[in-house]
């Protein structure tokens, strides 16, 4: 049983924005970008997983848990996790394809693209060691004893694995029911009842990543970033503010409601709060009372007294 779906995909929603305000010659200009497609790239293998369990059940009670967030030691994330009475398993989805190898020592996976280019990521069993590590003394702070295991799923059709893992198990998506079905189920750690309490107190526990303001998360100066009210038509920053609403100066689209995804962008992209001066140079508006108009016209937290200092906070 599925007791949790993923949420919106934040940090692929954060690079998007930050790419679309970064000037083509900025130095991060092609980091980003390439950031933004990988966690693309990683949004689509994990809907491939999630169509996996949407489509099999399993012959013993169970539930599945996507997009996990949790802290024990510390804060951390996991794709999917499998739990039943007999163990639990943390599955790292990796949507990557070509030739890969699991080197060790360092421990690392490269992939050899079509063309012959080799490009080295986190290995993945690094990954799933740390959160193995981490489930298990959340559980063990919960009065959960069960055993943690881990597999890397591949979801890229185009894989080809030249030198496989050697702490965890590496398996296609297609053979997700397969690999579960054949774990060992010879001792009960926990009751059916305190399975899906278990599954509960996760929900409960279950923090929503905000992986932002991104350009604190970057190492990208605000001031870098182009700054105005973007067109949703034609995509050009500076839209003029007007009685009848923002109009753009190239197409002529008028949108009365699209400063409110651009202060939104500020929030995801520069900073926890802002204030009217901050609002007038990000709008490119020069009226105080339009500015604070603006803003108390959203659903904002408002906080302070006096004008000076009187901020605004989103609510996430």
């Amino acid at each position: 049983m599925i007791v949790k779906t993923r949420t919106e995909e934040y940090s692929y929603i954060g690079l998007q924005l930050l790419n679309r305000r970064l000037h083509e010659s900025h130095e991060m200009k092609e980091l980003i970008h390439s950031k933004m497609h990988m966690a693309l790239a990683g949004i689509h293998g994990e809907v491939r997983v999630d169509g996996v369990f949407s489509k099999y059940s399993f012959p013993f009670e169970y539930v599945v848990l996507h997009d996990v967030s949790l802290e024990s030691y510390g804060k951390f994330q996991i794709d999917t996790v499998f739990f039943t009475q007999y163990f639990a398993v943390i599955l790292e989805s990796k949507n990557i394809g070509g030739k890969l190898s699991f080197k060790q020592n360092p421990s690392q996976l490269e992939r050899e693209n079509e063309e012959g280019k080799v490009d080295v990521f986190e290995s993945p069993e690094v990954q799933i060691e740390r959160n193995i590590f981490l489930l298990d003394e959340w559980l063990k702070q919960h009065g959960v004893t069960i055993p943690v295991f881990g597999v890397i799923v591949l979801t890229n059709s185009k894989v080809r694995v030249i030198e496989p893992p050697t702490k965890y198990n590496a398996i296609l998506h297609q053979t997700i029911p397969i690999y579960l079905r054949n774990i060992p189920r010879e001792r009960r750690y926990i009751s059916r009842k305190e399975l899906h309490k278990l599954s509960t107190e996760i929900l409960k526990s279950h923090k929503t990543y905000f992986p932002y303001p991104m350009c604190n998360r970057w190492g990208i100066n605000p001031n870098d970033l182009q700054t105005g009210v973007c067109c949703e038509k034609c995509e050009m920053f500076g839209m003029v503010k007007r009685k009848n609403g923002w109009n753009c100066i190239r197409c002529g689209h008028v949108d009365r409601l699209v400063h409110e995804k651009a202060i939104r962008e500020w929030f995801v992209l520069i900073g926890d709060t802002i204030n009217n001066r901050q609002c007038r140079k990000f709008l490119h508006i020069n009226s105080h009372h339009v500015a604070s108009r603006l803003l108390q016209s959203m659903d904002l937290i408002r906080t302070g007294t006096s004008q000076s200092k009187i901020e605004y906070k989103w609510k996430w």
